[in-house]
């Protein structure tokens, strides 16, 4: 596994700009799925001439991912056996779930709350997130887990997401899982959000 570590030392070379994920890229790059160092992204995206930075980019959250599914097991989550299922990453409390990590959309501008701290506010962002998800292979209306950064390197600030999901596990635990209706279907569903 990429240390944490090497992931962070990479936000001292990533450009905060990055053009817009396409499949044709996206192939090219599957070379970060196995790259442990800075320096074999930076190899390979010279063997294969794609930009450095788009490939940096995947590698980055590919491995924040990671990390984040790891600080979910080291807290008691059960790891799903099947490493390609394309709905479950883990188990709380015996209940599956998918883990995404993404950023507070920048595009919206329909006038609703998207306070954070508020249950409204999650609510209304966790519905954004399943109307708005990429078509693509992960696309699902099943319990999904949003952890939100503020930015890119509160991806990478583990030890404070760690804290987070603590808190989250612990709440959840005493309280239960956030419902959503979602169309025809109810989910469960929540957002562990990360600023500086």
């Amino acid at each position: 596994m990429v240390t944490r570590e090497e992931i962070k030392k990479s936000l001292l070379l990533l450009d905060k700009k990055w053009q817009m994920q396409n499949n044709y890229l996206d192939s090219a790059t599957k070379f970060i799925y196995t790259s442990k160092t800075i320096n074999e992204v930076k190899s390979n995206s010279a063997k294969n001439e794609i930009d450095f930075n788009y490939a940096l980019h995947r590698w980055y959250n590919f491995n924040c991912a990671k990390i984040h599914e790891e600080i979910f097991s080291n807290n008691g989550a059960i790891k799903e056996q099947d490493p390609f299922h394309k709905t479950i990453d883990f188990y709380l409390f015996d209940t599956p779930f998918d883990l995404k990590t993404t950023y507070f959309p920048k595009a919206i501008s329909d006038g609703i709350n998207y306070d954070l701290a508020s249950r409204q506010g999650k609510n209304n962002l966790i519905l954004w997130f399943y109307r708005n998800q990429s078509k693509q292979g992960r696309f699902h209306l099943e319990n999904r887990l949003f952890i939100v950064c503020e930015d890119l390197e509160s991806k990478s600030n583990f030890d404070f997401i760690e804290n987070r999901v603590k808190n989250f596990i612990q709440f959840s635990k005493e309280n239960g899982f956030n419902k959503i209706q979602l169309d025809n279907k109810s989910v469960y569903s929540d957002i562990i959000w990360i600023t500086k």
